[in-house]
């Protein structure tokens, strides 16, 4: 059985379930159904797959909210017959509290299920909203979304939509701490999931929760140099995994082997 997977098995209760990311997925899920390629969220379980429907979710929010801003702004100018306060100070205003993520070149995507082309529409250029063929994504859009994941990579979970903390990044991918689920994920270029290392096992009395970050460097170092060992003896050294759990994941794997190797006798 993998490591990783015994130890998500021995994971103490976390806060996750009752956590703002789990109440906001609950809440606003039916969104998902605007695009059909998204459906696969609908019924996500895991903190991981939550975290990732809670981006696609936040993505369609901002949508929606800047195209109603710009509308209303326009309905506004359109009813006074005078402009009151300019169309790039309106939209700031509107979008001040938007979720983000900073791309190449220091481009703003709040709409990270469109490719970074037609964020550029998005973050500045509202005037196209409102002439072909942009104006059909007002309705229809769902043929022009991206799987964001790939597209943006590890780099959409370092943004502001979401709430995870990135503790290293390599030459393969990052790894990210979510501090509702007390695990660690290990995310490829293609922003999909390695590993989720799931800490506190329910043999750690007393768990520590202070200063993670530095605990968690010389796991997640371990782990990107490959080294099973240094990494669980990080684990260990940090208190983030019991002795206990570890010797018994060892002697299991150690009863394994002697089992084939008394099969291949």
């Amino acid at each position: 059985m993998d490591f990783f997977y015994k130890l998500e098995k021995k994971q103490r209760p976390t806060p996750f379930g009752k956590s703002q990311e789990m109440s906001f997925y609950l809440d606003n899920r039916v969104l998902l159904n605007n695009v059909s390629g998204y459906a696969q969220f609908l019924k996500a379980e895991d903190s991981f797959n939550i975290v990732r429907a809670n981006i696609l979710i936040r993505a369609i929010m901002n949508k929606e909210i800047i195209e109603k801003a710009y509308a209303l702004k326009l309905k506004e100018e359109k009813k006074e017959g005078l402009v009151t306060t300019s169309l790039k100070d309106y939209m700031e205003q509107a979008m001040a509290e938007l979720p983000f993520l900073k791309w190449k070149q220091d481009q703003r995507i709040y709409v990270p299920i469109f490719p970074a082309n037609l964020n550029i529409v998005y973050a500045g250029q509202f005037q196209k909203l409102m002439v072909p063929p942009y104006l059909s994504l007002l309705k229809d859009y769902d043929g022009v979304t991206i799987d964001p994941f790939d597209y943006y990579g590890p780099a959409l979970f370092n943004s502001y939509f979401t709430k995870l903390v990135e503790v290293r990044s390599s030459a393969s991918g990052s790894a990210f701490y979510d501090f509702d689920a007390e695990a660690v994920y290990f995310v490829n270029l293609q922003g999909r999931l390695d590993a989720k290392l799931c800490l506190f096992d329910r043999s750690l009395h007393h768990p520590n929760h202070n200063h993670m970050l530095k605990r968690l460097f010389p796991v997640v170092d371990a782990y990107y140099a490959n080294d099973r060992e240094t990494m669980i003896k990080a684990l260990v050294d940090n208190k983030l995994i019991s002795s206990k759990e570890i010797y018994k994941i060892k002697s299991d794997d150690s009863k394994f082997l002697a089992s084939l190797n008394r099969k291949g006798a």
